[in-house]
């Protein structure tokens, strides 16, 4: 059983007498340390990088479901880790991002499949709609994650306002099948994708002891 608490006393017996201090446990701190920026970012850059080919046609439209094993496998998945990473460390608001981009991509994982495999019994006239409302629901949340965002240093706010950029012009482009529209959406989120290995270079290097650069630029609002 574990001391707690100080205690100062003395032992005797015939033979010595002898001091003993028992001081407090020294308790081991999980996971406290680090940055799980590094893992939340690349995470996304690769995601966003496999998706934005599929758009500007690297593959066909069809195909869209080969993002699948990236978006779920990885990028779902690991930004969960970061999230529970930020808990760990108590920075609400990394949590709050990670949180919501893991619930993206794990939810555009459940999009794909279950209109691909007709799970959830949405007849072929309002798929376009259901797939609508997927992105405007998205675009909504993360134009609100974008307003407290602009605290932080300039590159991520451009990262979620890229972000929303890509939900509205992806809208546009299910709304009015447009090829164009899921071209530029494609090539909008490559840019983001860019900012996101920005991001995860910079902190990485910070992470092994480099200089933050180039910088993250500063907080648009303060």
């Amino acid at each position: 059983m574990a001391a707690t608490g100080e205690f100062i006393g003395t032992a005797t017996s015939p033979a010595m007498t002898a001091r003993l201090e028992v001081k407090e446990p020294v308790g081991v701190h999980v996971g406290a340390g680090g940055n799980p920026i590094v893992l939340g970012l690349a995470c996304f850059a690769v995601a966003a990088t496999c998706l934005g080919m599929v758009l500007i046609g690297v593959v066909s439209l069809a195909s869209l479901a080969i993002v699948i094993p990236i978006i779920a496998g990885v990028t779902g998945l690991f930004q969960i880790i970061s999230t529970v990473w930020a808990i760990v460390l108590g920075q609400t608001f990394v949590a709050v991002v990670f949180g919501l981009f893991s619930g993206f991509w794990w939810s555009l994982t459940l999009l794909l499949l279950g209109l691909g495999h007709n799970w959830y019994g949405v007849p072929a006239a309002d798929v376009v709609h259901a797939q609508a409302l997927f992105f405007i629901a998205w675009s909504v949340m993360f134009t609100a994650l974008l307003i407290p965002a602009l605290r932080l240093p300039a590159v991520y706010p451009a990262i979620v306002a890229d972000v929303v950029l890509v939900l509205i012009i992806v809208t546009a482009a299910v709304w009015n099948t447009s090829e164009d529209s899921f071209k530029l959406g494609g090539w909008v989120l490559l840019f983001g994708a860019l900012l996101g290995y920005v991001g995860f270079l910079i902190n990485a290097s910070v992470s092994l002891g480099g200089k933050p650069t180039p910088p993250l630029g500063p907080p648009i609002i303060k």
